[in-house]
């Protein structure tokens, strides 16, 4: 189905589709729910930032969003959570906060009976109601392990092989159901899902204590016709309404990580101290990670795309968005684009990042011993044109091997005190360079190679993946979902910049 084709079918959905809320219960996560809820609340009011109780939280908060998002039965995600790492946190807790010890006992209570509970409300929703083999799609927030959903789905709909999963993005690309089944709230999903339908029937299931958004439906949303706020081809119907009557409706957020409080506790650490220190912004990632960019404009950040025609693209951690996959090299220790450059380069090589590394030293040596400005106006005085700030953060980082020009190059050595190697340095930098950016495009290529033979979907679902390159055993990069892209500037030692940071364990457990 071409374009135009595509549009033609969504407007005529749009004017006349059904939207079908389904409230699903199930006490024990109802309970544990709401007694998540009330600990939140309390500790709230105790005004407690401590490391513990916000792993604690993030815990119990990543349990209850998975066992939420998902149509396999509870104990399903029982390995997924060390029921003995999450006692251990539980116990400190109790034992610095007695205040809090019976609020956390109980929710630990609940938690262990849901981890070895068999119940599965989606599971049997899904097979007690839709039985009339339409042509499905089973749209998903997450998944732990897609697999084994589609092999559970497989089993429990063996008479119906037009049953299967669908993600958001996949949806976006010309692909048309008879019926979306769409498990969790309206708020976890692109609005286009709901106002440029792809099927006459959408079903919506959550559960009974989740709050319910009702889709905004504005079509045509760039347009300032007066069809883009037409609301009458979405027919919108209470289907399954529960009769439990809790006393609080809860937002389940898909962010796990409160990010604003590891900002916090990021901030109130003791700084450094090291005379060698870097600006860098923090990412947040899926799976309760992290990692620390250098705050430049270089782009040397590789990304995965599901929506832009180029599946890898290159970006500064300025240009960073939420809609991407950060790709990041897990492997091998040292960067693997400098291994193979120095593969190109050969014997030379060692010597030569040696001698690349002293002046850049320097340089950075004199960024904190005196003002930027100060640094930037000797640099033009000894001939380089294009210092100021922003190019003087590039020249120091070690992202960049070299300025453009030879002489902002040459102004460099003349304030680092290597005027008389300065022709010598440049050479070698401009080997480095040429040997980086061939690099550079032979390992773009490999990781375009496994990106094209990999399952996106599954990578959009579980918001993880490993690509390993052909050429080498302990050469790959891992993709995680964006989660998080900080504000702040933070201070951090070198060796920091890159590491992945696990935020669960920030407590130090």
């Amino acid at each position: 189905m071409n374009t135009l084709s595509s549009m033609s079918r969504i407007f005529e959905l749009a004017s006349n589709y059904n939207v079908r809320f389904h409230e699903l219960s199930s006490k024990p996560l109802a309970e544990y729910s709401l007694t998540l809820k009330k600990l939140e609340y309390k500790i709230l009011d105790l005004d407690e930032g401590d490391i513990l109780l916000n792993d604690l939280l993030t815990y119990f908060r990543k349990f209850r969003f998975m066992l939420s998002a998902s149509p396999l039965p509870f104990s399903s995600h029982s390995e997924l959570l060390s029921g003995k790492d999450l006692y251990r946190l539980s116990r400190q807790c109790q034992l610095m906060y007695p205040d809090l010890k019976d609020d956390i006992e109980t929710l630990f209570g609940k938690f262990e009976t849901l981890r070895t509970s068999p119940e599965k409300p989606v599971l049997d929703f899904l097979r007690g109601n839709f039985k009339d083999k339409l042509p499905t799609g089973l749209v998903l927030k997450t998944a732990s392990d897609l697999n084994a959903i589609e092999e559970v789905l497989k089993r429990t709909f063996s008479w119906d092989k037009t049953f299967s999963v669908v993600t958001p993005s996949k949806l976006k690309k010309r692909f048309f159901f008879d019926r979306l089944i769409i498990l969790g709230p309206t708020y976890w999903y692109p609005e286009y899902l709901f106002n440029c339908p792809r099927s006459p029937n959408i079903e919506i299931i959550l559960y009974d204590w989740q709050v319910n958004h009702i889709p905004r439906m504005e079509y045509l949303t760039n347009s300032q016709s007066q069809i883009s706020t037409l609301q009458h081809g979405c027919n919108i119907q209470m289907s399954n309404k529960s009769n439990a009557d809790y006393r609080e409706l809860i937002e389940v957020s898909d962010q796990i990580i409160d990010y604003k409080k590891v900002e916090k506790n990021l901030l109130e650490r003791p700084d450094p101290g090291t005379k060698e220190y870097a600006s860098a912004k923090l990412i947040g990632l899926a799976n309760g990670k992290g990692i620390f960019f250098e705050d430049h404009s270089i782009r040397n950040i590789w990304t995965i795309s599901l929506h832009s025609k180029e599946p890898l693209t290159k970006c500064s951690v300025n240009e960073l968005d939420k809609d991407s996959y950060l790709l990041i090299r897990t492997g091998s220790g040292r960067d693997y684009v400098q291994i193979k450059a120095d593969e190109f380069i050969g014997e030379r090589a060692s010597k030569m990042r040696y001698r690349h590394s002293v002046w850049k030293k320097r340089l950075r040596s004199c960024t904190v011993k005196y003002p930027t400005e100060k640094v930037c106006r000797h640099l033009r005085k000894y001939g380089g044109t294009r210092a100021n700030k922003n190019n003087l953060k590039n020249w120091i980082s070690d992202d960049n091997i070299k300025p453009r020009e030879y002489h902002d190059f040459s102004a460099i050595m003349k304030l680092v005190k290597f005027e008389k190697y300065s022709e010598k340095l440049w050479k070698e930098a401009e080997e480095l360079l040429r040997a980086h950016h061939r690099a550079g495009l032979l390992i773009r290529n490999l990781l375009i190679q496994e990106i094209k033979k990999s399952n996106l979907g599954k990578l959009e679902l579980e918001q993880t993946m490993m690509f390993h390159l052909p050429d080498s055993e302990d050469a790959s990069f891992t993709a995680y979902k964006i989660e998080y892209i900080s504000q702040n500037v933070f201070r951090v030692e070198p060796d920091q910049l890159r590491s992945l940071i696990d935020f669960n364990y920030l407590g130090g457990r």
